[in-house]
């Protein structure tokens, strides 16, 4: 029996959902979009056939989820938290407001707690769609908040990458028209693993924001080094109309407990707000683990210098053998195949290693979460005898 889900069904439902996982991504033509491509239909991020027998998986490198688990102040801190779940959080939120204001030099006002930084992306789709108009991205990014604006009557007018596959941002700002209701950025970018250069992201804010909103999806911000951290939030001190979307999902290792943030202008917050529950989504558990997790560094640098080992090894083994790897600075890798994308999807999870595929130009790419040392090694050694 077949069955199409989201990708918060999918993750939820699955214990993980393996083999038989077929993708499909929005595909730009070559030359800037015409009126007809900009309104092409976003295809679901995980839709699958469900097999009969979906064989267990030895490596889960398929969602981007930190495979080294939560850190242990973290853990500390949420089970003595449990004898506080029968309440809801309150007062708490403000510890750890205060500290995320504090490092990006903006005030507690401007930060909103969200569960991850999903609910942050579909507000800001319900509110910046409602009335139709243009999102303007990139074509090959991250489209939860692209599907769901699709969805509600927004067109999508998404610019090819650059070559090197980053954000185009002077062709995104040479195509701002009146109608451009939102700009759209991931960086580091996903599935590309690609980042925009700090002063440049930061020169196109200060430029385009106070003609339209900048929305700047920050996932993987962690895995920058952080001397090379870009620091936006001084753009909202500055008053800018932007908004950055933070989730613990990655680094912090929070995928299953649900913890984001947006920081914005008070006003933009009170506007998102009305689209999601906000701080209060979040569990008094979730929170204190959150605010152990953000105080310990040495987890956070720990994760990140293992992260970079095996994202170095891996990409090492793939240019050995002749694949073109994109160059990342996330926890997941983008390359080329040569191969089917079901095909090689079905024979590597039937060696127990979760992947995802991409198509993009008609080219197939697999993108391969960086699991731990061990697990890239099976990840590889399946990879050769899959392709031979």
């Amino acid at each position: 029996m077949s069955s199409q889900l989201t990708r918060r069904d999918w993750l939820r439902a699955s214990g993980l959902m393996t083999a038989g996982l077929s993708l499909s991504r929005f595909t730009p033509a070559e030359a800037a979009p015409t009126a007809e491509q900009t309104q092409s239909t976003f295809a679901n991020e995980f839709a699958f056939t469900a097999p009969p027998d979906m064989p267990k998986l030895r490596a889960r490198l398929l969602a981007n989820e930190n495979p080294l688990g939560i850190a242990p102040s973290a853990k500390e801190a949420l089970i003595k938290a449990a004898d506080s779940g029968n309440r809801y959080a309150w007062m708490e939120f403000g510890q750890l407001k205060d500290l995320i204001a504090t490092d990006e030099g903006v005030k507690a006002t401007n930060i909103m707690m969200s569960p991850g930084s999903s609910d942050i992306l579909m507000a800001a789709a319900d509110n910046f769609a409602k009335a139709g108009g243009t999102i303007l991205t990139s074509a090959f990014t991250y489209d939860d908040l692209l599907r769901r604006s699709e969805k509600l009557g927004a067109k999508i007018k998404a610019m090819p990458m650059t070559k090197d596959y980053k954000f185009d941002l002077p062709a995104i700002k040479a195509s701002l028209t009146p109608d451009v209701k939102l700009v759209y950025i991931v960086n580091p970018n996903n599935p590309t693993g690609t980042i925009v250069p700090t002063a440049e992201l930061e020169a196109f804010c200060r430029e385009v924001a106070p003609k339209v909103p900048v929305f700047i999806d920050e996932a993987y911000i962690d895995f920058y080094e952080p001397a090379e951290r870009p620091k936006l939030g001084k753009l909202v001190a500055d008053g800018q109309n932007i908004i950055l979307a933070r989730t613990f999902s990655k680094i912090h290792g929070f995928a299953g407990l649900r913890l984001g943030y947006a920081i914005a202008q008070p006003d933009m917050l009170k506007t998102l707000h009305a689209y999601t529950n906000g701080d209060f989504a979040v569990s008094i558990t979730t929170l204190m683990a959150g605010i152990a997790s953000y105080k310990d560094i040495a987890w956070q640098n720990h994760c990140r210098a293992e992260n970079a080992k095996a994202r170095s090894y891996t990409t090492k083994a793939l240019t050995e053998m002749g694949y073109e790897v994109i160059p990342s600075a996330a926890n997941f890798i983008l390359f080329p195949i040569r191969m089917k994308p079901k095909t090689f999807e079905n024979q590597m999870f039937a060696n127990g290693i979760g992947i995802q595929t991409r198509e993009y130009n008609g080219q197939p790419f697999c993108r391969v979460s960086v699991g731990t040392s061990e697990e890239m090694v099976m990840f590889i050694d399946s990879f050769k005898k899959v392709v031979g």
